[in-house]
């Protein structure tokens, strides 16, 4: 027969024997020997010889069995009875013989092949009214708050089924792969020893179960979690929940947690707040069911689920703990930001070696404000599209791509050189960019800033109509290499309360993500002056100043506000705003150049019509972009001509057409 089975599983059948003699003996003393009663008795000691002759005959399975129940018992602290009670579960899973002998002892019939407690208590010679044992098997119970085992059904207590899930049936028979469901948030954090590894390390260490990790789109969370998980020699499990469906998010939940408890790793959680199509926000706690109950779970409820799992969880989110969430408050760690040399080694490691890096290729990967996993996820973008061999130009491609979800950020080919600007203003936009180009070094020297103040740069460009305010945001763009992402404020402002707000952090988020240039065009429709309060509109329009008020204070990035109306702004933001230009109408002198400028662009002039720059600057006093778009107008009306010759009758003509488009008295053609 082979070696001995362990201890474990003699006793179990050394249980199953107790249990089938007093429901054999009891049934003979009821004076029953025929009928169902006596059948189900031949079933039962069928199923039961069954299994003495099936589990000797596999000592190395029941030895496996026993080793990983043990491996387990010890992660998860169980104690020797919820060990049984897995063993017995389990028992009934993987052989026939003994779920078979386990519904013969039951109190009655079933629907399913789980076995029901009633028998399970009997083969373990455990009293069903003690407490330890209700509590080993409730709610509160390590094996349900870690999903391990659980109870189904609503009926008596004896009647109702024990359920082993599949995955820890799986891992104890030695399948180590998670759970396919967890594919869709699983990923793969790269473990980092940064500031904050070694506290939060230490809390778990201590038997801090929960710990929340609160830091700005672009930290560095996940990677110090995983980090100080790997200083604990545990393995990290991060999950995504941002991918998931609210409405499956709770089992999402509870499976990552199981398979943190089988891995034995640590589970770091984050996503958890995200709102749009795969998620919701805090203040939308729970959806209601068509019965009135709680169909999607919201983030509060979840939150406290993990508090409760009784495991090393770091819940990595922008939002910080609100005390209102539950009566225990865990440890806050900050998640850090990572510095410019750390971001370029995580670029480095993907790159071609033979790869010669061009410095503004680098200056542009080292400065977006993405996450290690994000660059590992760029990486594989990038390989996706050019194979394995990857340079810098195809990892800064891929990273737009990903930190650009709206596809609003665009590279500007304009510089400061191309504008035609008074000397006062061109100073200011000179001191702009060198501000920018030198922020790093100067605000190392300490919170210059303020402290808890965000680390941007906020510019006010005023000015008339066509005075160039757009066309210098390109250029500072431009200048500094970077993408000038322009807010379009269809997009934003929404009827509903509190959307336009959550539309406006995104922008603000996508915007520090990709290290851009953030413009706000006619920026007095949202950041308009706060008004004495009349009713709710005025109330709520206030409060969305506010939140700009205060989000501008908390940018990390370059934002550009422009408006035709000084004046229609709240005071507030200037105290705000490190530099405020005024775009004034151009002179005599600067129309002239505004004419040679856009008028260098056209291939060829009519040398029978020569054009008169000075005239054309005298005749009429207007904007740049009224300039342009008469040199357009004359392009093509020149074209119409059939030799597509510009020449000075076009000009008039055009210049003619943009004073009355603009409501002026236009020009006559021999002036």
């Amino acid at each position: 027969m082979g070696e001995p089975l362990p201890t474990r599983w003699q006793r179990l059948l050394v249980g199953l024997d107790e249990s089938s003699a007093r429901r054999v003996s009891a049934a003979r003393a009821s004076g029953v020997e025929l009928g169902p009663v006596t059948g189900g008795l031949d079933r039962l000691e069928a199923a039961r010889h069954a299994v003495h002759e099936s589990w000797p005959a596999a000592p190395e399975l029941f030895e496996a069995l026993d080793l990983a129940l043990e491996e387990l018992a010890a992660r998860v602290a169980l104690t020797p009875f919820e060990t049984d009670l897995l063993a017995v579960a389990l028992a009934a899973d993987v052989d026939p013989s003994f779920a078979t002998a386990l519904d013969g002892l039951g109190p009655g019939s079933r629907s399913d092949d789980r076995p029901a407690v009633a028998p399970v208590l009997e083969v373990l010679g455990a009293p069903n009214v003690h407490p330890a044992v209700r509590r080993a098997l409730g709610p509160a119970g390590r094996l349900h708050r870690t999903g391990l085992l659980r109870l189904r059904g609503s009926g008596p207590y004896l009647a109702r089924q024990l359920v082993l899930p599949d995955r820890v049936v799986a891992h104890l028979l030695g399948d180590l792969e998670p759970d396919p469901e967890l594919e869709s948030c699983l990923f793969r954090p790269q473990p980092l020893d940064l500031p904050g590894t070694a506290r939060l390390a230490a809390l778990w260490a201590a038997g801090q179960t929960l710990v929340w990790v609160t830091g700005a789109q672009g930290t560095a969370g996940v990677a110090m979690a995983v980090g100080a998980a790997r200083a604990l020699d545990r393995p990290g499990l991060a999950v995504e929940l941002s991918r998931v469906r609210p409405a499956e998010r709770s089992d999402r939940l509870a499976a990552a947690v199981l398979e943190a408890v089988l891995q034995g790793a640590a589970l770091i959680v984050t996503g958890l707040f995200a709102s749009g199509l795969f998620g919701s926000g805090p203040e939308s706690d729970v959806r209601a069911g068509p019965d009135g109950g709680s169909a999607d779970p919201g983030p509060v409820d979840l939150v406290q689920r993990l508090g409760a799992a009784g495991i090393a969880v770091a819940v990595v989110a922008a939002e910080t703990w609100d005390p209102d969430w539950a009566h225990w408050l865990p440890p806050t760690v900050v998640a850090p930001r990572l510095d410019s040399a750390l971001r370029r080694d995580l670029w480095s490691s993907h790159l071609d070696p033979e790869d010669p890096c061009a410095q503004e290729i680098w200056r542009d990967l080292t400065a977006l404000q993405v996450t290690p996993e994000e660059i590992s996820v760029v990486a594989a973008l990038a390989r996706a599209d050019t194979g394995d061999r990857l340079g810098a130009q195809d990892l800064a491609r891929a990273a737009r791509r990903l930190a650009d979800r709206t596809g609003s950020a665009r590279r500007s080919g304009v510089t400061l050189d191309d504008l035609v600007l008074p000397l006062q203003t061109r100073s200011e936009l000179d001191s702009m960019v060198n501000w920018v180009r030198n922020r790093d070094q100067v605000l190392a020297q300490g919170p210059l800033t303020g402290k808890g103040k965000g680390r941007g740069i906020a510019a006010l460009f005023a000015g008339g109509p066509g005075t160039g305010k757009t066309y210098a945001a390109q250029a500072v763009a431009g200048t500094l290499g970077l993408d000038l992402y322009q807010v379009d404020l269809t997009s934003v402002v929404d009827k509903y309360i509190g959307e336009s707000e959550r539309r406006l952090s995104r922008v603000f988020a996508t915007a520090e993500r990709l290290n851009c240039v953030l413009f706000f065009d006619e920026a007095d429709a949202l950041f308009g002056t706060r008004s004495s309060v009349q009713d709710a509109r005025d109330r709520y329009a206030n409060i969305g100043v506010s939140y700009l008020l205060q989000r501008l204070e908390e940018f990390d990035g370059v934002v550009v506000l422009a408006t035709n109306l000084r004046g229609n702004l709240d005071s507030a933001f200037t105290r705000r705003l490190h530099f405020v230009l005024h775009f004034p109408d151009p002179d005599e002198a600067a129309r002239a150049q505004l004419w040679r400028t856009h008028l260098g662009h056209v291939a060829e002039t009519d040398p029978d019509d020569p054009v008169d720059v000075e005239k054309l600057a005298a005749a009429a006093d207007v904007a740049g972009g009224a300039v342009r778009n008469a040199v357009l107008t004359a392009a093509f009306a020149a074209f119409e001509d059939n030799d597509g010759r510009v020449g000075q009758r076009h000009l008039t003509a055009a210049l003619d057409r943009e004073l009355r488009k603009l409501g002026r008295r236009g020009i006559s053609a021999e002036k």
